[in-house]
């Protein structure tokens, strides 16, 4: 990968195991996939040197308009930029039977879209729709802690099993590259997703992506279910799965599965294969768990829960404060008011700090108060459960 702002190149690369190697593609799709944000965060035109699909071709411009119409406000710097390859090509038919992929990092997300694909196939007697689950080493746990990843498909390998489903191990260094320049939540990561899935193009009928969000309209998010279906491509179908879907519905699908429970991984905020049991995603799972009576199955989470450290946890944006607010629902229908109560402390406490919050992101655009302003962000903060 070359720039125009910069001499020198990058190169970017993905790892299947050995077995998959003539399933790889030779077109230029899976590097539009996680290229394209990358390219329109920092303005520069995308050259391709291989055919794209058509199909991904044609929904290219449809894809940079939707997110300079999401982000003309909040990051003005992302644009739509000229994307240069040579005339699209139709992909080659199959030789092979192919397959549905899902993207399986071990989270709630995740294993409620595997586990809800395979009770479905169950109920009709069918196939499922996803086969192969692909973990992603690079994403959550980085390219530098292997033994981790390790650890990781040690714990979820059972799982999948369970699920009847085939874990594959990937490996790429994309985060490592300048493409951690493209906002990884907001912009970068359904492409990213995609991409994986895409380099396995000519076998895979179908990737499957887990949803995020519940609530709509749907937060402008990296992987949305307006633009993660427009990276399909003629023969490889991307589809969003799960949107709209409450979280706690998902962590009941996964309390009712004992695989899921011993290997379910939220927390990447030590870019390890343990959960933290000490920041806002973890304390969600937990607390979703305790209210159900389900906590101690879950053999990767503290069985314990501090209710004052609860009550300091910042929840970083409103998607946050809605997911509390349903953990907030069950508890109280669980008879449960500790919880309760250390939930709104909570969600109050963020509040307070969201204002004070404001005020200072209005001095750091000030002249002469910036500094101000980035001396006294941490200390808004200081003492919040992250």
């Amino acid at each position: 990968m070359a720039y125009d702002d910069r001499p020198g190149i990058e190169e970017y690369w993905f790892e299947f195991p050995e077995r998959f190697a003539g399933s790889l593609t030779c077109s230029a799709d899976p590097w539009i996939a996680c290229l394209l944000p990358l390219a329109a965060t920092l303005g520069q035109p995308l050259r391709i040197c291989a055919p794209v699909d058509p199909l991904l071709a044609s929904n290219v411009p449809r894809i940079l308009e939707i997110w300079t119409r999401w982000y003309r406000d909040r990051y003005p710097h992302v644009r739509a930029i000229p994307v240069e390859a040579p005339p699209p090509q139709a992909a080659p038919l199959a030789a092979e039977p192919r397959e549905g992929a899902g993207l399986f990092s071990g989270g709630v997300d995740s294993f409620f879209m595997c586990l809800r694909d395979a009770a479905r196939a169950k109920r009709g007697g069918q196939r499922p729709e996803i086969d192969k689950l692909l973990c992603v080493h690079g994403f959550d746990i980085p390219i530098s802690a292997p033994q981790e990843f390790e650890r990781l498909l040690v714990r979820l390998a059972p799982a999948a099993q369970a699920m009847g489903k085939e874990l594959i191990p990937v490996a790429t260094n994309l985060r490592d590259m300048r493409f951690r320049e493209a906002r990884w939540g907001n912009l970068a990561h359904g492409g990213a997703l995609a991409s994986v899935g895409l380099a396995l193009g000519p076998r895979l009928r179908s990737l499957h992506i887990a949803a995020s969000h519940a609530y709509r309209p749907f937060h402008e998010w990296g992987s949305h279910p307006d633009t993660d279906p427009l990276l399909s491509t003629s023969v490889t179908r991307i589809v969003h799965e799960g949107a709209g879907v409450l979280r706690t519905r998902k962590m009941e699908y996964v309390a009712e599965s004992d695989a899921a429970m011993r290997a379910l991984h939220v927390c990447y905020r030590n870019g390890d294969s343990n959960n933290c049991c000490d920041c806002r995603k973890c304390y969600l799972a937990m607390l979703t768990f305790e209210v159900r009576g389900e906590l101690s199955r879950c053999s990767t989470m503290r069985t314990t829960i501090d209710l004052g450290r609860v009550e300091k946890v910042y929840l970083k944006s409103n998607a946050y404060i809605k997911l509390y607010g349903e953990v907030d629902v069950l508890a109280r229908r669980a008879g449960r008011a500790d919880v309760s109560a250390a939930i709104r402390k909570c969600i109050s406490r963020t509040q307070r700090l969201q204002r004070r919050l404001r005020a200072v992101d209005w001095m750091s655009k000030k002249p002469g108060l910036w500094r101000v302003a980035h001396y006294l962000r941490p200390r808004v903060l200081a003492g919040s459960v992250r």
